[in-house]
């Protein structure tokens, strides 16, 4: 086969994939990340933490978190239902959120905060489920009374 006939059948087929590729199915894993229900998909984040004083404080609640994005990262956060540092926890998380391109949107997350009646000592790791981008849950352990009267 001559350059001109590869050239020419090169081109013949780029233009058939680009025509075709729309209706072919791929794997997931092929197609890269796609929305679910026109919701960005997060593509790195820090981890949630609970926050130390509120797990001394032993305070619990769930963050509504109202996001809005610019089609490239978080622009503004709102949140309610619960105390501050609990907010205060969410909205510093969801402003490390890293997002792929996407359509301009508004959504809720939801942060859940809660503690085990399990009391433990210093710090420990807490247990995160993520549903990105509307649902993270965050549980830990409780200080005990007689350690936070101590130090």
């Amino acid at each position: 086969m001559n350059v001109s006939r590869l050239v020419a059948f090169t081109a013949v087929l780029g233009f058939c994939v680009g025509v075709l590729a729309p209706t072919v199915d791929l794997p997931a894993q092929a197609r890269g990340p796609e929305p679910e229900s026109g919701l960005p998909v997060v593509k790195a984040a820090e981890m949630p933490l609970y926050p130390e004083l509120a797990r001394s404080a032993r305070i619990e609640g769930t963050a509504q978190m109202q996001v809005w994005t610019n089609g490239t990262s978080i622009v503004k956060v709102e949140g309610s239902g619960a105390h501050k540092l609990l907010i205060d926890a969410a909205e510093k998380n969801l402003r490390t959120w890293r997002l792929y391109p996407h359509k301009p949107i508004s959504f809720t997350a939801t942060f859940v905060y809660s503690l085990e009646q399990v009391e433990v000592p210093g710090f420990v790791n807490p247990s995160i489920v993520l549903h990105l981008p509307t649902r993270v849950e965050i549980r830990t352990k409780q200080r005990p009374v007689e350690y936070m009267e101590m130090h």
